[in-house]
């Protein structure tokens, strides 16, 4: 999710001591490799599809064996009162890192990662655009994963970091909001955030809020219009993308819309008409010429296939959303 600046610390803080105890209590052998084969990267899933151990992002999400084998992990998630979706322990190996790269897919779009350090040493390092961190073990951090953004482990450490998937209530971004203008004036000198201390509760139980719809069926006419449109005003608003091929990927992108619409009217989310919108996703027109986004100056092209392609239509989740 883009924010109004590259990082920005909350105001919460927690028992590092605990977090660690539960973290160091899980076997190396639970530690699943990272799903795009990252070197030293690995997670633990806490609350992920059905509650099984994967790295999936669409369809009901529940809390994993793991996470209930965690008490103090729990109210921590719970802490927040948020609906969350896939949610990690994510650990980095001493002297490797996690490669550049631009968060763009539709999960993305509308959601934001909550960091809270458990193991770590001034030495792990986040990028994220043109600055850096040291993300301190027990504070809680956010950040543009639009933006380019890596992360650098340099010290002797296999780090360990609590990783939920939020979109956010209106409670959350105003926290947010309250918390910006902190960060951006005063990152560098660490700002003075006075933190709510989220102490361990021995015994106490907790609800943990997951996600249930998040992703479509049938994307609505409504939504693929905005996500579409987002991505036109940003390649627009970049000056060096080629004419020709930006005008040939504009009126694509109106013919794909048009007839997304116009199939939505004939069958809705009905299966009659899931091979007509498959149709539609197989035959979209798309250039060779590279087109870039002016916020980030990555593919638009492959922001398009990502955020709108590869969520408009997801026939997996009908038994869930049919019998809703």
């Amino acid at each position: 999710m883009r924010l109004a600046t590259e990082f920005v610390r909350l105001p919460y803080r927690f028992d590092v001591e605990r977090l660690r105890q539960e973290v160091l209590a899980f076997d190396e052998s639970e530690w699943l490799p990272h799903v795009q084969g990252y070197v030293g990267n690995s997670a633990i899933p806490l609350i992920s599809l059905h509650g099984h151990m994967n790295d999936d992002f669409n369809g009901p999400m529940a809390v994993t064996e793991k996470l209930q084998k965690s008490p103090y992990i729990k109210q921590v998630l719970a802490s927040f009162d948020e609906v969350f979706g896939r949610s990690r322990l994510m650990g980095l190996a001493a002297n490797c890192s996690v490669p550049e790269h631009r968060d763009v897919n539709y999960h993305w779009y509308s959601r934001v990662r909550i960091h809270i350090p458990i193991i770590t040493d001034h030495r792990v390092l986040f990028y994220c655009g043109p600055r850096h961190v040291h993300m301190a073990a027990g504070e809680t951090w956010i950040f543009d994963s639009w933006r380019r953004h890596r992360v650098e482990n340099g010290s002797a450490l296999n780090r360990v970091h609590l990783v939920i998937d939020t979109a956010g209530s209106s409670k959350f971004w105003q926290t947010v909001g309250a918390s910006e203008w902190r960060c951006s004036k005063q990152l560098q000198k660490r700002a003075n955030i006075d933190d709510r201390f989220i102490a361990f509760e021995e015994g106490k139980e907790v609800t943990i809020l997951t996600e249930r719809f998040n992703a479509p069926l049938v994307m609505h006419p409504g939504e693929l219009d905005a996500l579409i449109t987002d991505i036109v005003f940003d390649m627009r608003a970049l000056p060096t993308n080629p004419g020709p091929a930006l005008l040939e990927f504009e009126m694509s992108l109106q013919e794909f819309r048009f007839e997304w619409r116009r199939t939505w009217l004939l069958f809705g989310q009905s299966q009659q008409g899931w091979p007509h919108f498959e149709k539609l996703i197989r035959e979209v027109r798309i250039p060779h010429e590279q087109i870039l986004l002016a916020s980030n100056h990555g593919s638009a092209t492959h922001t398009f296939r990502a955020r709108v392609l590869a969520a408009a239509l997801n026939t997996s989740l009908a038994l869930q959303y049919m019998q809703s």
